[in-house]
């Protein structure tokens, strides 16, 4: 094979890894998606269905049975309970039938990566070895599989919040201090055209609707800080009760809070910014390193081989 062939041959495989890496790139990473670019959909009209319900639908199948499931794993301590739903109401899970939901997938994802091994085994008819062993570690990787995508799950969703709360504390400031009252200033910021996507919009309507259906203010603020579960949800909460205990102006306390939390979104940012070199490092020695080694040494090499073959000749 020519010195040509060689190099063509490399490029095209370099070319072919390269454009490959970056077809699963723009699949799987969200932040890089073409589709971010887009507008908006149009909210759905809500009609008279309210946030604090949920529908009664008919379950399929395989809701029903992970249900059963879940209802048999359901633990009696009230308390181990209460954790668990709690882990489900930051993860924006409400319905209070998401506890056996959840409970029955961690059993039926466990059951069936247990005996998935059992069923290869039986399609190439012929025993495994650790049959046992295997079978255990696979149940015990899939029980704990919805632990894993839950806990990612609430923390995309508290990231999501911290992001649009200098934005929401800019609009309840403007509101207040255009003369609405602070219950009028959350349900005008939580009712918005467009709003209910986000998971901060639909934790203050929640929060809206059960203040009108005669819940205390303070003790709406703190279920609200409890169901997001973030640090600075929590301070910002605290510092509207305390203004609202001590009586000081609504708007300034929203005014120094959005400028807060913007300067801390904005030094997120750069932090992320600044890692930006490093997590290229990998893929460029991955990747370009050795192309780059190839196409400085593949000639030398080459006629080193030539010299070589002559000489033994």
């Amino acid at each position: 094979m020519t010195t040509l062939a060689i190099l063509a041959v490399s490029f095209v495989l370099v070319a072919g890894c390269t454009f490959a890496i970056g077809a699963l790139l723009l699949r799987l990473l969200p932040a890089i998606r073409a589709d971010r670019l887009a507008s908006a959909p149009a909210a759905a009209p809500a009609g008279d269905v309210s946030i604090l319900r949920w529908e009664e639908r008919a379950p399929r199948d395989w809701q029903a049975l992970v249900a059963r499931v879940g209802r048999w794993l359901t633990p009696r301590d009230a308390g181990m309970l209460g954790r668990y739903r709690k882990r489900l109401i930051m993860a924006g899970f409400h319905n209070p039938s998401a506890v056996a939901l959840f409970l029955g997938s961690k059993g039926t994802v466990a059951g069936a990566l247990g005996l998935s091994y059992l069923f290869y085994g039986a399609m190439v008819q012929r025993a495994l070895p650790n049959l046992l062993p295997v079978s255990v570690m696979l149940a015990g990787l899939g029980f704990f599989l919805p632990d894993l995508w839950l806990r990612m799950r609430t923390r995309q969703r508290q990231r999501e919040v911290t992001n649009a709360l200098p934005d929401v504390l800019d609009l309840l400031m403007v509101c207040v201090e255009a003369g609405m009252g602070f219950d009028a200033a959350v349900a005008r910021v939580a009712e918005q055209p467009g709003s209910k996507a986000g998971p901060f919009h639909e934790e203050l309507l929640r929060m809206h609707l059960e203040m009108r259906a005669g819940r205390p203010r303070e003790e709406a603020l703190r279920a609200l800080s409890e169901r997001l579960g973030t640090e600075e949800i929590r301070s910002i909460i605290g510092s509207f009760i305390q203004t609202d205990r001590l009586g000081t102006p609504l708007g300034k306390t929203l005014r120094v809070q959005a400028e807060a939390s913007r300067v801390q979104r904005r030094h997120r940012a750069e932090t992320r910014a600044q890692l930006v070199p490093l997590l290229m490092l990998g893929p460029t020695i991955l990747f370009l390193l050795p192309s780059f080694m190839l196409v400085a040494m593949a000639p030398s090499l080459l006629r080193i081989l030539q010299i070589l073959s002559t000489i033994g000749k």
